[in-house]
C-alpha cells in the first residue's frame, strides 16, 4: 500500500450524522472515500461512492476502514463473522472506530485484529453536529503510539484538534466521562435559568452574565441557546446519552468509584428517556422543569442562532452565529495581555 494516506482507499461504515459529516470532511480534504455502507440505504445516496453489500466487502477493497456506529451491539454486528470486519482485515489494513462504545468491548476487538495482521485506533469525537460539520471537532485518539503517529495527519485534516491519550481503551474512557459531565451541566443550567426568569432576569441577559463569569461552559454556550430555542438539541438523542451514561456507570463500578452527582444526573436523564422517548433531544431535562412549573424559557433573537468551535490553547471555544453578539478584537501580542 502507499505510504501517502490521501493514496489510500478509504471505506466507511454508518451514515448517521457522524458518518456523513466524516465521508464530506475526508472527500473535503482530498481524500479517496470509495466504499461506503450503511443499512438504511437512502443515507449512501448523497455520495459518490461504492456502497458495500457487507462490512467484510468494504473492508477487503479498502486500506482504511472508518465506522461510526450508535451502540456497542452495532460495532459488535459489523465486527463479527463471515460477512464481518474481522473476516476481510489483513496485513496492513487499518481500523479506525468513531463509535462510543464499550472500551473493553474494543479492547478484545483490537486483540482479534492484531491476530488478522491489521492494526486499529478507537478514535471517539467531541464537540457537536454543527462543529463537526464543519471538521471543528476534538478526537481522542487511542491504540500503538506508531499508528497513531502514522494516521495523525489525516484526522489533523478532517477535525481540528487530536489528543492522544494512550494505550487502546483509554480514549473511550475521556469521551463517555465527558459526555457524562454535560449531563450534570445541563441540568444546573436548567435550574439556573429557571431560576434567574421566575426571578425576573431577562434569559438574554442571563445567557451574557453567566457566559462571562465562572459558571460558564461549554453546556451554556451550546446547550443554553438550544434551551432558549426550544429545540434542545436534536443531533444527539436521549437514548444515545443514556446509553454513554451507563458506558461511564460500568467504568465507575469496575474501579470502585462511587459515582454521587455523576449517578444522580444519570437517574435524572433515565426519567427524561422515559417521558419522552428515545429520540428526544438530549438536552431535554429541564423540559420536565419547565413543563413541572408551567413556565418555558424560550427567549427572542435565538432562532437563527448556531455555533461553530474554535481550538485555542487546547480549549474548545464557542463562536456564535446568528445572534446580535460583541465580538472581542483579537490579541496580536503576548504583551497585550499582561
Amino acid at each position: 500500500m502507499s505510504t501517502d494516506l490521501k493514496d489510500k482507499k478509504v471505506g466507511v461504515i454508518g451514515l448517521g450524522m457522524v458518518g456523513n459529516a466524516l465521508v464530506n470532511n475526508l472527500q473535503r480534504t482530498g481524500y479517496q472515500v470509495t466504499s461506503i455502507l450503511d443499512v438504511n440505504l437512502d443515507k449512501c445516496s448523497p455520495f459518490d461512492c461504492k456502497v458495500a453489500k457487507t462490512p467484510f466487502e468494504l473492508t477487503q477493497e479498502v486500506d482504511v476502514v472508518f465506522t461510526a456506529l450508535p451502540m456497542p451491539q452495532h460495532v459488535k454486528a459489523v465486527f463479527e463473522g463471515e460477512t464481518g470486519i474481522l473476516a476481510g482485515l489483513g496485513d496492513g489494513k487499518i481500523w479506525i472506530d468513531h463509535s462510543t462504545t464499550d472500551y473493553e468491548q474494543t479492547e478484545d476487538m483490537n486483540e482479534e485484529v492484531i491476530k488478522q495482521g491489521a492494526r486499529m485506533l478507537e478514535a471517539p469525537i467531541t464537540g457537536g453536529l454543527e462543529a463537526l460539520k464543519k471538521g471543528q471537532m476534538t478526537v481522542f485518539m487511542a491504540g500503538e503510539k506508531p499508528l497513531a503517529d502514522e494516521m495523525l495527519p489525516m484526522l489533523e485534516d478532517i477535525y481540528s484538534n487530536v489528543i492522544y491519550t494512550g494505550k487502546m481503551g483509554t480514549a473511550l474512557i475521556p469521551k463517555v466521562l465527558s459526555n457524562m459531565l454535560t449531563c450534570v451541566h445541563n441540568l444546573a443550567m436548567g435550574e439556573v435559568f429557571m431560576i434567574g426568569k421566575r426571578s425576573g432576569v431577562d434569559m438574554r441577559t442571563m445567557f451574557d452574565c453567566i457566559r462571562a463569569s465562572a459558571g460558564n461552559s461549554f453546556v451554556w454556550e451550546t446547550g443554553g441557546p438550544m434551551l432558549m430555542q426550544g429545540t434542545y438539541d436534536p443531533s444527539f438523542s436521549i437514548a444515545l446519552q443514556c446509553k454513554d451514561n451507563r458506558l461511564g456507570y460500568q467504568i465507575a463500578t469496575k474501579h470502585k468509584v462511587p459515582m454521587e452527582i455523576l449517578g444522580h444526573a444519570m437517574q435524572s436523564y433515565n426519567r427524561t428517556l422515559y417521558a419522552y422517548g428515545d429520540e428526544a433531544p438530549c438536552y431535554s431535562s429541564p423540559k420536565m422543569l419547565e413543563e413541572a412549573l408551567s413556565v418555558d424559557l424560550r427567549c427572542e433573537g435565538f432562532e437563527n442562532w448556531t455555533y461553530s468551535i474554535q481550538n485555542v490553547d487546547g480549549s474548545s471555544v464557542i463562536r456564535h452565529h446568528g445572534i446580535d453578539i460583541k465580538r472581542t478584537k483579537p490579541v496580536e501580542k503576548v504583551e497585550d495581555l499582561l
